[in-house]
C-alpha cells in the first residue's frame, strides 16, 4: 500500500511539472501583482520569491507576499503585490 501511495504522489507531481513545463506556473501578472502556482515538493519559497521579485523589478518595485492559498493536489498559490521601493 505504501508503494502505491508513493507512486500516486510521484505521478501527481510529474503531471504538474509536465502541464506547466517547469516547477511553477505564473497564473497572472501585471504591473501591480503576480500570482504563482507551485508545488512545494519541487521548488521552495526563496525560489518563488525570486521569480516574483524579478517580475516586480521590471516596474522598479519590490515583491511583497500578500496572500497564500492551497490549490488542488498540494499546489500552493502565492500572490505577490509589486509595491513601491523604500529607498
Amino acid at each position: 500500500m505504501r508503494h502505491f501511495i508513493c507512486a500516486l504522489l510521484l505521478l501527481g507531481t510529474s503531471a504538474c511539472v509536465a502541464a506547466w513545463g517547469g516547477a511553477y506556473n505564473v497564473a497572472l501578472e501585471n504591473s501591480r501583482s503576480i500570482v504563482i502556482e507551485y508545488d512545494p515538493a519541487i521548488i521552495n519559497i526563496p525560489q518563488i520569491l525570486s521569480v516574483a521579485q524579478t517580475h516586480c523589478d521590471k516596474f522598479k518595485r519590490d515583491a511583497l507576499l500578500s496572500n497564500t492559498s492551497k490549490g488542488n493536489i498540494g499546489i500552493i498559490v502565492n500572490t505577490y503585490e509589486c509595491v513601491s521601493r523604500n529607498i
